[in-house]
């Protein structure tokens, strides 16, 4: 009999952190790193799996037996990338689900049960992006707003390249976020000038994408990173940590620009070049400096179906 297999890739942010949850766009991109899910036994069932075993079946979905979910992809030496494991996680079973029940893997209805799922094994809901990109793949354009969700599949402008490096040490959205919340409770008027920062390069960056323009995206990213690091002094976290910093040091050589990728304090760094000239040489650059710089594709597809 044949085995239903579930391929749904991780995510990376390139633009919306912080300012997504306030209604701002997000720009994300899938890459090449997959979480697997079959069914059979031999897997360990995260509160994720559960959900999204339970909200499946509540909505079309097949009833799934012993499901085994492989997320190695998007872990290095047994530590968190920041790549949206939780999420892939949630959409892969979900999706595996919808297809053994041989219903559509369409990406609008997909994205709606594996969203509710994570954020109920998640304690809380988030933006959202980081599910929306494991279904949509691609380069997507991503507004949560008054209870609404936009998803719009978008390209980057021309000869845009992307870089990736590994922090150095994994971090929390959850915990990053609390503190973000904190410095809200505690002074509103510094958080909303923080984060209203954020909101306008937010729309800077997805307007230079809307409307092919290297050199806006470049400065947005730029400005972004620094509204980032910004907004962690206000909180008192380090969001922009030194990988970051270097990182963002050695791209304005070479004509681009590096934030953190997702909440920070840790995890993914992303560097923004044009051409493959300057790419090459930031990836030298970086290297030599001793940043750990990833094997990432990206963009890559989303939530797909193959036999195992």
């Amino acid at each position: 009999m044949t085995r239903l297999a579930i391929r749904a890739p991780g995510k990376a942010l390139l633009s919306g952190e912080y300012g997504v949850l306030h209604g701002a766009p997000a720009i994300a991109v899938a890459v090449d790193r997959l979480v697997i899910a079959t069914e059979g036994p031999g897997g360990e069932e995260s509160p994720f799996v559960r959900a999204a075993k339970s909200y499946a079946a509540k909505n079309g979905g097949a009833q799934l037996g012993d499901v085994r979910v492989d997320s190695t992809a998007l872990y290095e030496n047994g530590e968190k990338l920041g790549l949206g494991s939780s999420a892939a996680v949630t959409a892969a079973v979900v999706g595996l689900a919808m297809a053994k029940a041989e219903r559509t893997l369409e990406p609008h209805a997909l994205f709606a049960v594996a969203d509710a799922a994570h954020a109920e094994a998640q304690g809380t809901r988030g933006s959202g992006v980081d599910v929306a990109v494991s279904v949509y793949g691609g380069t997507i354009r991503f507004v949560r707003k008054n209870g609404n969700v936009d998803v719009r599949s978008v390209d980057l402008p021309d000869n845009v390249r992307l870089t990736f490096i590994w922090a150095g040490q994994p971090a929390s959205t959850g915990d990053m976020i609390a503190r973000v919340k904190a410095l809200a409770e505690s002074q509103p008027a510094r958080h909303e000038a923080a984060i209203g920062r954020l909101v306008s390069q937010a729309h800077a960056f997805a307007t230079a994408v809307a409307a092919n323009d290297p050199d806006g995206l470049i400065r947005a990213a730029d400005a972004y990173g620094i509204a980032m690091a910004a907004l962690g002094e206000a909180a008192e976290i380090e969001i922009v940590t030194r990988p970051h910093s270097l990182l963002a040091a050695l791209a304005r050589r070479h004509g681009g620009a590096a934030k953190p990728s997702g909440a920070g304090g840790g995890d993914l760094g992303v560097a923004f070049t044009v051409g493959n000239e300057a790419t090459t040489a930031l990836r030298k650059d970086a290297q030599a400096a001793g940043l750990t710089v990833l094997s990432l594709g990206a963009p890559a597809p989303g939530l797909r179906l193959e036999n195992a």
